[in-house]
């Protein structure tokens, strides 16, 4: 073993409220390691979270805990408490992947990890490098867009990725016959990760996977469907050119809404001049597939 590999690991394992769950994704991402593990049950308030970080400092174990202490609120009344165990070498890597199971989202469509391969049959298959917290299809706005686009694609059409996280969007619409994608993310990790991705599901489509976000479609002709499933503030600022990048007769997919922003979200549309729509709702979350008259 190299001099100053680590040789142990902490397995680091949290449950939060399940809105809370998207902030705490984001801050161990940004903060403290890009891999990681949602523990989600249908049913289930809270979301489990697990990550692995070398044992050597408990540096991670602090910046978490002030972090979560600026969380607490009437549905966190005092922050959750965090686990943690040792494992050693390359076991924490077996732990990992054994947590990662394939998911299939609907008949059609089935999610693996790349040591998976027994997952079940379906007619699209998509790997996955599970390095981020969305875009593993665990998230409910990911599946909820995967669904949309299953419905809603058409082979031939041009597909637009605006927060492309993992690619795993782009990558069923490539698996679905589409004869351009682009996937923009303002993330260089999530750039990396998608291309990576590409990579892994062997995508021959024409494509371009750009680091930034909607300056990267400046000037680029209509889109058949452009899916956009980041915050909700970003999609009401990006509204506008978001409507124009999508093609007459083709679809725009939105997600990251929660229930209570159902009214304006709706107000928006209409006043943008796309009034037909269909909701997704997936628990407390929201998806719009718009269809362009």
């Amino acid at each position: 073993m190299s001099e100053g590999h680590p040789t142990a690991y902490d397995e680091v394992r949290l449950e939060v409220p399940r809105h809370l769950a998207d902030a705490v994704c984001n801050f161990i991402i940004d903060n403290i390691c890009s891999g990681l593990v949602l523990e989600e049950e249908d049913d289930s308030v809270t979301t489990g979270i697990r990550f692995y970080v070398s044992g050597e400092s408990d540096k991670h174990r602090r910046s978490l805990d002030r972090y979560l202490a600026q969380l607490v609120d009437e549905s966190m009344p005092a922050p959750p408490v965090i686990t943690s165990r040792a494992l050693r070498d390359v076991e924490w890597e077996k732990q990992y992947r054994a947590a990662v199971k394939p998911i299939r989202v609907t008949d059609d469509i089935v999610i693996r990890p790349p040591w998976d391969d027994g997952a079940p049959e379906a007619e699209h298959e998509i790997i996955i490098e599970p390095k981020m917290a969305f875009g593993t299809g665990r998230h409910e706005t990911t599946r909820s867009c995967l669904q949309a686009i299953g419905r809603e694609f058409r082979s031939g059409r041009r597909f637009l990725d605006i927060g492309c996280g993992s690619g795993i969007l782009s990558i069923l619409a490539g698996r679905m016959g589409a004869s351009y994608i682009k996937a923009v993310d303002n993330d260089m990790v999530a750039v990396e990760n998608c291309r990576e991705n590409f990579a892994l599901n062997k995508i021959t489509t024409p494509h371009d996977i750009l680091l930034g976000s909607i300056e990267q479609c400046r000037d680029d002709i209509p889109y058949g469907l452009v899916c956009a499933n980041i915050i909700r503030e970003t999609i009401l600022e990006l509204l506008g050119s978001l409507c124009e990048l999508t093609d007459t007769g083709g679809t725009l997919v939105l997600s990251g809404f929660i229930d209570r922003d159902e009214t304006e979200v709706t107000k928006r549309l209409i006043e943008a001049g796309m009034p037909r729509f269909s909701l997704l709702r997936n628990d407390e979350w929201l998806t719009y597939a718009v269809s362009k008259e």
